[in-house]
């Protein structure tokens, strides 16, 4: 611990939010201190290739992709729409197109390609192990038309590796469960010293829980979750048999 302080202190290494929490613990540093102090780490990691695409990616996600780009797992359940790291460039386009908020033919092209860029976190050596829950009307929904819909799902299909990359289907037919409050990802992160930071995202902000009895509530839903979930063949079977509705 005592070399990681020494790295902080010249510059080399910036310290993550829960290492620095740990410090201000020991110096019982709180109120507003703490909070702008907290606020500081996490964008000192914001600068990194999203920078470039400037309001592309708007200023309350880019904390998110830093966390993304250095977690070594990501486990997500969404009940809406397939999750960005999975997005077929259509199915983005068609996601763009219609949110409530207009923009323009380049704006979305843009924000499509910021979203196409994340995706080469899948092609890492060092990828993070990435588990994701889908609703059933996520993979029901008609975004963008029939083409469109039915790449989509061939590419859930193509990208499906587990342990690497896992897909389960959340069905119908299993009425209420503990992820009815909405959409959550679970962060984790290498080193013992970092806990997992669970993200909310909203139409136009988001928020991070790293409270660990927190955590560990959204952990409980998402175990909760994978075990009542369908498996990974009977998850492919489902996606095949929409495709040939189709």
């Amino acid at each position: 611990m005592g070399s990681t302080v020494s790295r902080w202190e010249l510059g080399e290494r910036l310290p993550r939010p829960a290492d620095l929490r740990l410090l201000l613990d020991v110096y019982e540093v709180e109120g507003e201190q703490r909070d702008v102090l907290l606020s500081l780490a996490r964008e000192a990691r914001q600068r990194g290739w999203w920078h470039v695409h400037g309001d592309a990616v708007p200023d309350w996600f880019q904390g998110f992709v830093g966390l993304e780009s250095e977690a070594s797992s990501i486990c997500s359940y969404e009940s809406e729409f397939v999750p960005g790291l999975l997005q077929t460039a259509d199915y983005s386009r068609a996601i763009h197109h219609g949110a409530v908020r207009s923009h323009s033919d380049e704006e979305i092209e843009r924000r499509v390609a910021v979203r196409m860029k994340r995706q080469e976190l899948l092609q890492r050596p060092d990828s993070p192990q990435l588990w994701f829950i889908l609703n059933e009307a996520v993979i029901r929904r008609l975004v963008g038309g029939p083409e469109v819909m039915r790449r989509q799902l061939e590419h859930l299909i193509e990208v499906i590796e587990p342990p690497r990359v896992t897909v389960q289907i959340l069905p119908y037919d299993l009425g209420a469960h503990p992820g009815m409050d909405g959409a959550f990802t679970i962060l984790g992160f290498p080193a013992a010293t970092d806990t997992d930071i669970v993200y909310l995202e909203m139409q136009t902000s988001s928020l991070y829980i790293e409270e660990p009895e927190e955590v560990e509530r959204y952990n409980v839903v998402f175990n909760h979750l994978r075990a009542t979930a369908l498996g990974t063949d009977r998850t492919i079977g489902m996606l095949h048999g929409i495709i040939d509705e189709s």
